[in-house]
């Protein structure tokens, strides 16, 4: 048997894509994934149709919300796994988002990657792998 001297491995592409996002509130407010899935499939389909609202979307992680260091507003993170040919259509459904259950917040996606663990790294200690945005405006209520 004949062995090349150079193996070469192809990069499949990853078929999910992980997106942090930063919900930020003007009061502390508890969000259950049930009313984070239900705000975000209506928003899916008012601003994308049907085809919107099939897209495949699960709530991994939802941190508490803690004051931010101003005090003015209260941040919480969610863990989304989304399909990745739905990537763009789940960002901007989020980022539309401007209430749930009746609570004004505004919605950032903070960061994504086909890793789900580099979203749980704490990026002061650790390397950052995938995109990363952060918002340069405060939010308003």
């Amino acid at each position: 048997m004949i062995l090349p001297k150079q193996l070469s491995f192809a990069k499949l592409p990853s078929p999910w894509t992980y997106l942090k996002i930063a919900v930020i509130t003007p009061s502390k407010a508890d969000i259950t994934d049930i009313e984070f899935k239900s705000a975000l499939t209506q928003s899916l389909q008012i601003h994308h149709g049907k085809v919107g609202s099939v897209s495949h979307v699960d709530v991994l992680k939802i941190t508490p919300g803690s004051k931010s260091k101003s005090g003015t507003h209260s941040v919480c993170h969610v863990i989304l796994r989304v399909a990745s040919k739905n990537k763009a259509d789940v960002w901007s459904a989020v980022t539309l988002i401007s209430s749930i259950q009746g609570i004004p917040c505004s919605m950032n996606v903070v960061k994504e990657s086909p890793v789900l663990v580099s979203l749980l790294s704490n990026p002061t200690t650790s390397p950052t792998m995938g995109h990363t945005r952060y918002r340069h405006q405060p939010a308003v209520f």
